[in-house]
């Protein structure tokens, strides 16, 4: 090929095409493995619990919508309901409300101190969740809890006050705060250390302060990172089981083992062994987050490019 014909237009279209076709293979060869694991942990158990929904367990026949008459009729059911969604609504409003204003809060600091201190928030969610049920009973139990004094002023003098007291979905939406708010500063930090150096400079220029650059200039830029925040925590509410499950190690009045719809759906599973039941419940759960997810994900134009 002569150096005219290397440099002509024509040349230059073949080549640009030739350079997306490997950015595009290389972009599939990188989300393989992540593809692979999604359709055998994500994928498929979904579509088999889907088929388990419609098949009756004890007969072995296809059961149609036996088994969601069968939860729909259980009175459990639309307690836990009630449990679940109260929970979840004040586990997301607190995560989204706490995370944005630590987060905040840090990057204003010097970078190293911001990061120091953000490596302290997210060690409680590297401990196992079913310990960290465990220390959330001992700090709420004014007998032993360094923050005793503080309980007492409630008048709050034994573990069962202060649960009866705050009631369970704010107490299990503390734990699970605690456990998970740790990894979503790292993540909101990072996104907002990511954001461009002229655009705040130009706001500290402009004579904005502290207040203003939070709430006109972070929070418009990182709004996306919030967004699927409020996606996958309202996601893994609907999901609560661990808090729940082993909250009666404090003892035989506090135990509920049919407070969640996991726990429900465990129930069917291994008490009853009727898993198709069980499947039918597991998967209206995974249907209400999916749905959820997209409305907000429409509404709030998440992948739009601006």
């Amino acid at each position: 090929m002569t150096e005219a014909a290397i440099g002509s237009p024509e040349w230059r279209r073949r080549e640009a095409r030739r350079q997306r076709r490997r950015g595009i293979v290389a972009s599939y060869l990188f989300l393989t493995p992540y593809l692979v694991l999604l359709a055998m942990f994500g994928a498929f158990p979904i579509f088999y619990a889907l088929g388990l929904s419609f098949t009756d367990t004890f007969e072995g026949e296809f059961g149609v919508l036996l088994n969601y008459e069968f939860v729909f009729s259980d009175f459990r059911v639309p307690r836990a309901v009630r449990n679940v969604a109260t929970f979840a609504a004040i586990w997301v409003t607190m995560t989204l409300v706490g995370v944005t204003v630590l987060s905040l809060l840090l990057d204003s600091l010097p970078r190293r101190g911001a990061t120091i201190v953000r490596s302290v928030y997210f060690l409680p969610g590297s401990v196992i969740a079913s310990a960290l049920v465990v220390l959330w009973l001992f700090v709420l139990d004014p007998t032993v809890s360094p923050f005793g004094p503080v309980l007492a002023l409630a008048g709050w003098q034994t573990l069962q006050d202060v649960i009866f007291g705050l009631g369970y979905p704010v107490v299990f939406a503390i734990m699970a705060f605690f456990s998970a708010s740790g990894g979503w500063i790292v993540v909101i930090g990072g996104a907002l250390s990511g954001l461009p150096t002229e655009v705040k400079e130009a706001a500290r220029v402009d004579g904005a302060n502290g207040l203003q650059m939070a709430l006109r200039i972070k929070l418009p830029l990182v709004w996306r990172s919030l967004v699927l925040m409020a996606i996958l925590t309202f996601a893994a509410g609907l999901q609560i089981f661990v808090e729940p499950q082993l909250i009666g190690l404090a003892g035989h009045q506090f135990t509920q083992s049919d407070w969640s719809l996991n726990q429900l759906a465990f129930q069917y599973a291994f008490r009853m062994g009727d898993f198709g039941a069980s499947a039918a419940l597991s998967t209206m759960l995974v249907a209400t987050s999916i749905s959820i997810a997209l409305v907000i994900v429409f509404v709030t134009r998440f992948y739009r490019i601006d």
